[in-house]
């Protein structure tokens, strides 16, 4: 028997597992797809190293930064901040708490107004001590916005968009404590690219981790008492089970209807690019919302040069639009970097219909874990994000370890 079963191959499980590891315990980790990472995954395309869908690191994050090796991982970084489409080109907002220099180099050229950056300094005071993802406040990031008055333009061309690009919803549903929470990591740390993509986050976890320990490849199909069924026919029993899968998977193995409309769906495209673009310091580039198909684009091999052959640039574009093709994308690109489509090679697209999960939409399969003993595992428990997926990951080894 194995004592403990770790079902899922992500972040969270990965996580769980080399927790485990760590203390001497005997596991095994179950991973339905052939490799590991889940939705942190990178692949080698042409030359270009493409992760699955746009991620960056934020190395602020406080698990973070107690979980990973930031010398293994060969960090760099954007810069602070992001281009703003005004006026009909892209103008840089550098944060100025982070850039004062390049900040008041271009404090004229994204039409903000004095009054937008006295409220960001309120902000930035209010994140200067603790700040928790959730709380009991039911104010969403919209009427967040609202509440301080921000001017029309400066939500247009940044806040929206920017926090859009964050949570996946151009509505900003997602509760106001987030938005301060997100705030505090940009502000304090910094959004990085690994040299071999975001893929070599699930490398870092897994490499104490021994081989026989981890089977991929197979899948769970049936929980049963204390017993697995796989989809090869084999029965795994266990003691302990960790559910690290997504949402959608544990709800099924424990008879509980996922949620409508409990999750955010994206799309991004690869485009290689001959040159460099004007802009070329190492930002996003925002689109206003409801003004392109595009959320925002970047040129990752401005970033980080290993993500490119010699010679070349990796450009990655996401929409919310599920059903966009790679034509509409170039053309748009085209249209606002004043290029010739004929300058985008398509290179490849993810499509990723459950990108991010809604806080607080899984109560029922929470609780129907906690009455079967299962630990359950994955940012869907907490908040969408990487800071979630590696502490609830933690979170479940603990508890394996209290019980054990």
């Amino acid at each position: 028997m194995n004592s403990i079963v770790i079902v899922g191959g992500g972040i969270a499980g990965l996580q769980a597992a080399q927790i485990l590891q760590s203390k001497g315990l005997d596991f095994i980790l179950i991973e339905k797809s052939m490799s590991i990472g889940g939705r942190v995954q990178s692949e080698e395309f042409k030359g270009y190293i493409l992760d699955h869908g746009f991620q960056v690191l934020q190395t602020a994050y406080p698990e973070v930064q107690r979980s990973l090796h930031f010398s293994k991982c060969d960090l760099s970084y954007f810069e602070s901040g992001a281009y703003v489409f005004n006026e009909g080109k892209f103008n840089p907002f550098l944060y100025p708490f982070k850039s004062p220099f390049l900040f008041f180099k271009n404090i004229n050229s994204v039409g903000a107004s004095i009054f937008d950056y006295l409220k960001l300094a309120l902000i930035w005071l209010k994140t200067l001590g603790s700040v928790s993802p959730l709380n009991s406040n039911t104010e969403t990031t919209t009427e967040l916005i609202a509440r301080y008055r921000f001017s029309e333009k400066f939500q247009r061309i940044f806040l929206r968009p920017f926090f859009a690009g964050i949570y996946l919803d151009e509505t900003l549903s997602p509760p106001a404590s987030l938005f301060f929470f997100y705030m505090k990591q940009f502000l304090e740390g910094n959004a990085a690219l690994p040299k071999s993509g975001m893929g070599a986050i699930a490398l870092d976890l897994v490499a104490g981790i021994p081989k026989e320990k981890i089977r991929t490849g197979v899948g769970v199909t049936e929980i049963k008492g204390k017993s697995l069924l796989l989809n090869n026919g084999e029965k795994v029993d266990f003691d302990h089970l960790i559910l690290a899968t997504d949402p959608r998977n544990a709800c099924e193995l424990l008879n509980v209807t996922f949620p409508d409309h409990a999750h955010f769906s994206s799309k991004t495209f690869y485009f290689s690019l001959n040159k460099c673009l004007e802009t070329s310091m190492p930002l996003i580039h925002l689109m206003p919302l409801n003004s392109s198909p595009l959320l925002h684009f970047s040129c990752l091999s401005q970033v980080n040069t290993a993500l490119a052959p010699e010679g070349k640039h990796l450009v990655s574009a996401t929409s919310l639009q599920m059903e966009i093709s790679e034509l509409e994308i170039k053309k748009e690109l085209a249209r606002v970097l004043e290029l010739s489509q004929s300058d985008f090679t398509f290179l490849k697209s993810f499509s990723i219909p459950y990108s991010l999960f809604k806080v607080g939409n899984f109560k029922q399969l929470i609780h129907k874990a906690n009455e079967n003993k299962i630990v359950l595992a994955g940012d869907y428990t907490q908040f969408p994000s990487l800071q979630a997926s590696l502490s609830s990951g933690r979170l479940a080894a603990e508890k394996i370890l209290e019980n054990s």
